[in-house]
């Protein structure tokens, strides 16, 4: 998963791939650091989707702007819309179904 600093960057990148996952975290959560491992597995898996993280304390406006109201908040993108969202507990199961989903949508375009 890539790092990234600022909102501008962030809504770059969702505008310019056309399945993103991204990650919104704070530094000190134990919590955090593990959806990030299990979700960077799973993205090796998922080639056509795109990883990012973000920390609030280096971009706080991106919580605002996506309205994380708790950390780790983890949101999938397709096509620049939000069509997923797990925050705090997340149930890689099911993001995993959805990304299928979302993939074999991009194979039919």
């Amino acid at each position: 998963m890539q790092r990234l600093y600022q909102l501008s960057e962030i809504k770059q990148m969702i505008q310019e791939y056309p399945l993103v996952l991204l990650l919104i975290k704070t530094s000190q959560c134990g919590v955090c650091e593990s959806i990030q491992a299990k979700a960077a597995g799973l993205l090796e898996s998922h080639s056509k989707a795109r990883g990012i993280y973000v920390f609030m304390e280096d971009a706080p406006v991106t919580a605002a702007e996506y309205l994380a109201l708790s950390a780790p908040t983890l949101l999938l993108f397709f096509q620049g819309k939000e069509v997923y969202r797990e925050s705090r507990f997340v149930r890689f199961e099911e993001l995993e179904q959805v990304l299928l989903r979302y993939e074999g949508a991009l194979e039919e375009m």
